[in-house]
């Protein structure tokens, strides 16, 4: 939805800008619309059924965030990225260790992890049974 809502930027800024009242704009689910609340000016996004009221100076803001927006989700992909072979290594090391139970699985992975790592720390606490599930049943 958000790459969608920027894509319309100049259609949104037009719609910010605009003199008339009841204007409106759809994006994908998402109707914008210019209303007039107690003689100001104030933009009404509607979606299923739900809507929330802001500033249009806020939707602007909104959009100057982008660049802002783009980083956090490049940063969020290389972190998913990482914790993905990070879990490909453990299910890796077990197999290639012929580990066939989980007490040994478990007791290998807590003496293998880098307690420095974020990502191996957190797979560690939240998602050893998956590894060792497919470490012992997945090929």
């Amino acid at each position: 939805m958000w790459t969608a809502f920027v894509k319309k930027r100049a259609d949104i800024e037009q719609l910010m800008q605009s003199p008339t009242p009841s204007s409106s704009l759809v994006i994908q689910a998402l109707q914008i619309e210019l209303i007039k609340i107690h003689d100001v000016d104030n933009v009404k996004l509607s979606s299923c059924n739900k809507c929330l009221y802001m500033k249009p100076s806020t939707i602007l803001f909104m959009l100057e965030l982008e660049q802002c927006i783009e980083h956090v989700y490049c940063e969020l992909c290389q972190y998913t990225n990482g914790v993905s072979e990070k879990f490909k290594y453990f299910v890796t090391y077990l197999r290639q260790n012929g580990i066939n139970n989980k007490c040994d699985a478990i007791s290998i992975l807590r003496k293998i992890y880098d307690k420095n790592l974020y990502i191996e720390c957190e797979l560690i606490v939240y998602a050893v049974d998956n590894i060792v599930y497919n470490a012992l049943h997945e090929e």
